[in-house]
């Protein structure tokens, strides 16, 4: 065969082959592989676990002068959070542990999907005159449901670059243990549930939303980006706080089998 055929049939292979892959199947966000035999939607669909987790948001009140920056961050089962009071040394910081295997977030194929994070951490005070041991366990647990979708090439972005989640149900339960660890206890002391809070919030179609610009995805990883900037009105146990939040999230997703 000589080099002309061969170089037209080429041609010809390349000229029938491309109208079957999408332009979804190329390079999107900043770090996509080029290309990639998967479709976008392909690649979202699926189980996965958050594996990193930072964001750094600004708080500021309406009803009283304090202004918190809190970063929390999440590195496999580590979780820990970062509180202060900007314009004095007040900071709290808490650790605590993500539990195993209640870290995911489901993406289906007719367009929903489901988020679980479950994690505990616990604050210690010392009794300064019994130098008894006071622990107090929080367990949280969050859950989020709702749809998905990816967004057009609105503005810079371009077309599915962008998710959005519009959320349709929001829960939230938080168990408080108390434990107490003295000189004198021969035995090992267990933790007493004291307290149960829950909460969830069912949203109408639209009401709540929040877009996640897809920096990476790959068939086995997901980056995803997202600019907070959000006023909240607040109400618990008939106390209210209105609120400012600006910021940041980033988070990596692990595909599972």
């Amino acid at each position: 065969m000589n080099t002309k055929k061969h170089l037209s049939l080429v041609i010809l292979g390349m000229i029938i082959i491309l109208p079957l892959f999408t332009t979804s199947c190329f390079k999107k966000g900043e770090e996509d592989p080029f290309f990639s035999i998967y479709t976008r939607k392909a690649r979202v669909t699926g189980v996965w676990a958050l594996d990193q987790y930072e964001s750094s948001i600004k708080r500021t009140y309406q009803n009283k002068p304090d202004q918190t920056l809190t970063v929390t961050t999440i590195d496999g089962e580590d979780w820990n959070q970062n509180t202060k009071i900007l314009g004095t040394d007040s900071v709290v910081d808490i650790k605590g542990k993500i539990i195993s295997g209640r870290n995911t977030i489901h993406y289906y194929n007719d367009g929903r999907f489901t988020e679980l994070l479950e994690y505990e951490y616990q604050i210690e005070e010392v009794d300064e005159n019994t130098e008894n041991v006071n622990i107090t366990i929080y367990k949280v647990q969050d859950e989020l449901s709702g749809t998905w979708n990816f967004l057009g090439n609105i503005d810079d972005y371009k077309n599915k670059e962008r998710l959005s989640l519009v959320i349709e149900q929001n829960k939230s339960k938080t168990f408080v243990y108390s434990l107490l660890i003295t000189d004198d206890d021969e035995t090992i002391p267990i933790p007493l549930l004291t307290n149960t809070v829950s909460s969830s919030r069912k949203y109408a179609n639209g009401e709540m939303s929040t877009i996640w610009t897809l920096r990476m995805l790959k068939n086995k990883q997901m980056i995803q980006d997202q600019t907070v900037d959000r006023f909240v009105v607040e109400t618990i146990n008939e106390v209210g706080d209105v609120y400012t939040e600006v910021g940041s999230i980033s988070r990596t997703l692990i595909q599972q089998k």
